[in-house]
């Protein structure tokens, strides 16, 4: 692996980091990844970091939107980055999936078939790291 690629996914940990502490303290603590967090045994540490920013206004998409852009675009990172020896389609096909299931996991949510609030701007937020990488 080279500087290039270990470079991309220490960016990508970084995103999957932000991404995570927004959803984990901004957020109501009734996610799946609270969850998780409490059965890691930092579910305090956790309370703690949401008490901090308790009083913090941020603007919901940033709340909502934000983290799954930051998530989609680490997973682009990642898989370019083990993948640089491959073709491009391949990197692209592969690159996609993830933002392609968020993707049609809000459509999903927006027709009732996924339980779910749908919000178009999470589909943007799924689609543009993609747009960006193409």
């Amino acid at each position: 692996m080279g500087k290039k690629d270990a470079s991309q996914i220490g960016l990508a940990f970084l995103l999957l980091v932000i991404g995570g502490g927004i959803y984990l303290l901004m957020r109501q603590p009734v996610m799946l990844m609270h969850k998780v967090a409490s059965e890691l045994g930092i579910g305090t540490l956790i309370d703690k970091g949401r008490m901090l920013v308790q009083g913090w206004q941020l603007p919901e998409w940033m709340v909502f939107s934000l983290p799954g852009a930051l998530w989609s675009t680490a997973y682009i990172l990642i898989i370019d980055a083990l993948l640089s020896k491959s073709p491009s389609w391949r990197r692209f096909a592969v690159a996609a999936f993830i933002p392609l299931v968020g993707i049609v996991s809000e459509l999903l949510q927006f027709v009732g078939l996924l339980p779910g609030t749908f919000d178009a701007l999470d589909i943007i937020a799924y689609a543009l790291p993609l747009l960006i990488y193409a």
